[in-house]
């Protein structure tokens, strides 16, 4: 096994939209922690930065996405640059020279680091349950508030990150030869999931078709299906309407998009699957008529173009 978990994803963003930016991330539900350099998010209660912003850009796009290892996983990333011929690189500016950066064969910067994978949060009083007969588990009693007494929806750990790339294939060989990530499932050269070996949620990482590299979106897991709904419906409201709620077949997970500042994507996600042991999944290849949701509104027209191409 090379790296452990997805750390962050960080982007590039005009110095125009700072302030949009640490509103947009504060009203999802996460933290904000401010840097010389950059702007950070995170999930309450975690260590590890989700999303950084670095303002200055004359437009949005991918700077750099982060992956956590331990020593010998790291170790085990370098043999595998070395043996595939990929140049380690300095770090960018602003950023201490940690870790190991380096570049995919289509422009991605990686940035493998030493990180410790939190655990996860203890189970909140909510738990989703299903009242249905013959065992009901709630009698004489309700589970929903008023709409006026629900709290924040507050993201509880970073799922996965999507990214555009002009050969899914090549990305996929990629993070297989010097990631050590794996194939989840796949709907032919469309989209790919990958997920980490010895345990992981379905995808931590995947990949998109399009004419160039990109993001498309950044994933967070919340409690319940509820507070997807219930996050997705009070971002709606200030951010306008984005896709949702519905629930995906590759993943199993209720769904949310809410559309960034930038024609990118922030989903809340609750219920997906996880994969404990690479060697006893079998990825699938799914028509495509099945490898966005199984139910749900119909996407919409932007979750399937890659902005940083399109502000061109």
């Amino acid at each position: 096994m090379a790296v452990s978990f997805l750390k962050h994803v960080a982007l590039e963003i005009p110095e125009a939209d700072r302030d949009i930016g640490i509103q947009f991330y504060q009203d999802f539900g996460l933290h904000l922690t401010e840097h010389e350099s950059h702007i950070s998010f995170g999930c309450y209660g975690r260590v590890h930065d989700s999303i950084i912003l670095i303002p200055g850009a004359s437009k949005k796009k991918l700077h750099h996405v982060a992956m956590g290892a331990s020593a010998e996983g790291i170790a085990q990333v370098r043999r595998n640059l070395v043996d595939h011929n990929i140049e380690l690189l300095d770090s960018p500016t602003g950023f201490v020279n940690e870790g190991l950066w380096f570049k995919s064969s289509q422009g991605v910067l990686f940035n493998v680091i030493i990180a410790e994978r939190e655990i996860a949060l203890p189970p909140v009083e909510n738990v989703f349950t299903i009242n249905q007969a013959p065992d009901h588990v709630r009698i004489n009693s309700i589970v929903m508030p008023p709409k006026s007494q629900i709290g924040e929806v507050r993201p509880q750990q970073l799922s996965h990150a999507v990214l555009f790339t002009p050969d899914v294939p090549a990305m996929l060989a990629f993070v297989e030869d010097i990631l050590g990530l794996r194939l989840s499932d796949r709907s032919g050269d469309f989209v790919a999931f990958t997920h980490v070996q010895g345990g992981s949620d379905h995808h931590v990482l995947a990949f998109a078709a399009s004419n160039g590299i990109g993001f498309n979106h950044i994933c967070f897991s919340v409690n319940t299906p509820d507070d997807v709904g219930i996050g997705g419906n009070r971002m709606a409201e200030k951010y306008g309407p984005g896709w949702g709620f519905g629930r995906h077949a590759i993943g199993s997970n209720f769904f949310y998009y809410v559309p960034d500042p930038w024609g990118s994507f922030c989903e809340y996600s609750s219920d997906m699957d996880y994969i404990g042991d690479s060697e006893n999944w079998i990825a699938t290849d799914w028509p495509a008529e099945d490898s966005l949701y199984t139910w749900g509104p119909e996407p919409s027209p932007a979750f399937l173009l890659n902005s940083e191409l399109d502000a061109e």
